[in-house]
């Protein structure tokens, strides 16, 4: 369970504004919560076994997830990550004895390699677990993360968190509407033109999953935000000055959390789920 801190909004301090610190699992990011959910999906099949390696495509934070429960099961892990993978990231991927791959701009790319070309060429070796399209990655969330923030605020009014992969917001919304349908959903998108980690630019063609067609189509959003790079890094900025230690995509979601808030005349509880830790984008926090 990750802890729900209150953030003292400016702009609205009638509005109760919960950080959910995603940032506080073991490898750093909301993704932990999925990746153990695959993996452990994957033994319960029987797919993977002693001597099979773990193989997915992550734009990061999956593959620390990874190269972390990797390590502590005693599987071997590769990594398919894109060009823009942060340093650091990939010194934590290498500290926990993962094989890093460097394919391509998106993590669509890494995931058509997996499939195409390493599963291809060796399908005996890996179990590719596919976190794009693998629904115990939605699973984790309706399971844990949904529950867990009715548990802590049952009278939450707004859940606010980032589109990536959006298996994250697809288990949290499935779980919240199921026991009280009038608790809003707001989901936060990079606006056309800005690239934000862990927030997808569907305006500009980022891949769109099965689990966000889900949420659109059987209209588990309530609200689709958009946030710029600029007003995502104001708001990471503001959160650093309150003892938040988060990446920018937590700047984009609070930015988001505010701003709904306000427009709706919100008094009472509103969450904000923060996706991961400052040390993750250290090169972007580091020139704010």
């Amino acid at each position: 369970m990750t802890p729900s801190v209150l953030f003292h909004a400016k702009e609205n301090p009638r509005a109760r504004i919960w950080v959910k610190l995603e940032g506080q699992n073991p490898s750093g990011s909301v993704k932990d919560r999925a990746a153990i959910y695959n993996i452990k999906g994957a033994i319960k099949r029987g797919t993977l076994v002693d001597g099979k390696t773990i193989l997915d495509a992550s734009s990061g934070n999956m593959a620390c997830s990874l190269a972390y429960f990797g390590a502590v099961m005693g599987y071997p892990v590769t990594v398919v990550c894109s060009s823009k993978l942060t340093e650091d990231k990939a010194r934590f991927i290498q500290y926990f004895g993962a094989k890093l791959l460097k394919i391509g701009d998106y993590t669509i790319d890494g995931n058509r390699y997996c499939r195409n070309t390493l599963m291809a060429s060796e399908p005996e070796r890996y179990v590719f677990l596919d976190q794009l399209h693998n629904w115990d990655n939605s699973l984790a969330h309706y399971e844990t993360t949904g529950r867990e923030i009715m548990a802590d605020l049952p009278d939450v009014q707004v859940v606010v968190g980032s589109l990536g992969s959006g298996g994250t917001m697809n288990g949290v919304a499935r779980f919240i509407k199921e026991r009280k349908s009038s608790i809003k959903i707001v989901t936060v998108e990079a606006a056309a033109g800005t690239k934000i980690p862990g927030t997808g630019a569907f305006a500009d063609g980022d891949f769109i999953t099965p689990f966000i067609e889900q949420l659109w189509r059987d209209g588990l959003v309530d609200h689709r935000c958009e946030v710029t790079i600029e007003q995502a890094q104001i708001k990471t900025k503001e959160l650093a000055a309150q003892g938040f230690f988060c990446g920018i995509q937590a700047g984009g979601v609070v930015e988001i959390a505010v701003r709904i808030a306000t427009e709706q005349n919100i008094t009472g509880d509103v969450l904000a789920i923060a996706g991961d830790t400052g040390w993750k984008n250290m090169d972007k926090l580091i020139t704010l």
